[in-house]
């Protein structure tokens, strides 16, 4: 009889137990990160953009183009209403580069501007510039770093490039252009 009651009570407290830590071990394992991205949508995990990749950002040529000399004083001491900004991991270790995507007027026309910035924290460095509607860490890797995709489309056509890192910087790979199936 005693031994009928310690199997139950044990079954008892193995439903209790076994779930909670199950809930446990869930909670602990780190959330995948975001790999796509699009220009009309918000980051999952957004960050402050540091001051000195706002520096560096508005050096680049394409934003350059964009501002005149108030809106980029304007967007130096206020770069959140500028870009939006997430961290990514392009290589094997523990290293952290941003993805930063601009806010109007910080964009094309037709397209979303994306820059991933290496060293954000103590020596940032544009490694891409790209202009797409939307932009994807890819899971292979050239030189250490993870490849990357754009792409663009209108109703007409699709344009695809691909980006490899040659130590230095990401270079255009391969580019690929399509038209787009007429709608019915």
């Amino acid at each position: 009889m005693w031994i009928g009651v310690a199997r139950l009570i044990f079954a008892f407290a193995l439903t209790a137990v076994v779930p909670a830590i199950f809930a446990q071990v869930q909670k602990a394992q780190p959330e995948k990160e975001e790999t796509v991205f699009s220009e009309d949508e918000s980051f999952k995990h957004p960050v402050p953009l540091p001051s000195g990749v706002a520096k560096v950002l508005l050096r680049d040529e394409l934003a350059s183009q964009a501002l005149d000399e108030d809106e980029s004083e304007a967007a130096e001491a206020k770069p959140a209403k500028f870009f939006r900004a997430t961290e990514v991991h392009l290589g094997a270790s523990d290293e952290v580069a941003l993805l930063v995507i601009g806010i109007p007027p910080m964009s094309g026309a037709d397209n979303g501007w994306f820059w991933v910035v290496r060293s954000p924290r103590k020596n940032p460095r544009v490694i891409l510039t790209a202009g797409a509607n939307s932009l994807a860490i890819m899971n292979t890797a050239t030189n250490g770093y993870k490849d990357i995709s754009t792409a663009w489309s209108s109703p007409r056509e699709t344009h695809e490039v691909v980006y490899h890192f040659d130590g230095k910087r990401y270079r255009l790979w391969r580019e690929k252009q399509r038209a787009n199936p007429p709608e019915k």
